[in-house]
């Protein structure tokens, strides 16, 4: 058997975080951020508590990461140049990837919002969640301000929210959920 290339420890150090990842994730989501251990997490994941906290300091940078990444992958994955003005054309393909990924990715993103919206999570992560969320407010803002609309920020908040409330409700269930025509009602309402 040869030795393992400086490429196969780091694929497997990626492995064993993002199985610890999303050992918690699960866990966090069905018992609760402050009831969950550690140690739980660890037996979870298949590794050993020191070994855990090779990759983590803590329970609390443990759940920051995983909110952090989760922000940074549904970024990636809408692909909004905040270098770029927003047109009308650029904020309807917005909207509507937003609703693909909502479909797309389901499983992940019930047990994210789960995750995420625990007051002690919420607590831990509101400075960085408003940090990433920033850039997508000032971009309907000055979308909202160029178009005219009474209280622009107001409007991108209103906004935020109901993205945020749709994804929910879809959630809860989502085989009678009217999520097209929900996606057309806001494009009509808020573009």
């Amino acid at each position: 058997m040869s030795p393992k290339t400086k490429e196969q420890f780091e694929q497997m150090r990626q492995n064993r975080k993002a199985a610890i990842e999303e050992s918690a994730m699960q866990l966090f989501a069905e018992q609760g951020f402050n009831s969950v251990s550690i140690s739980r997490i660890a037996q979870k994941a298949g590794v050993s508590k020191g070994l855990l906290y090779n990759y983590f300091d803590n329970k609390e940078a443990l759940v920051k990461d995983i909110v952090l990444k989760g922000f940074r992958q549904m970024l990636d994955k809408l692909g909004f140049d905040f270098e770029k003005e927003l047109t009308r054309d650029r904020f309807i393909q917005f909207i509507e990837k937003n609703f693909t990924l909502l479909q797309n990715e389901m499983g992940y993103w019930k047990l994210y919002i789960s995750v995420v919206t625990q007051p002690a999570v919420v607590a831990l992560v509101k400075g960085e969640i408003f940090d990433v969320v920033t850039p997508f407010l000032t971009a309907y803002t000055r979308y909202y301000t160029k178009n005219g609309v009474k209280n622009p920020e107001v409007q991108s908040l209103l906004l935020g929210a109901v993205l945020d409330g749709v994804a929910i409700d879809y959630m809860l269930g989502p085989e009678e959920y009217p999520l097209e025509a929900m996606k057309n009602l806001i494009i009509e309402k808020f573009i």
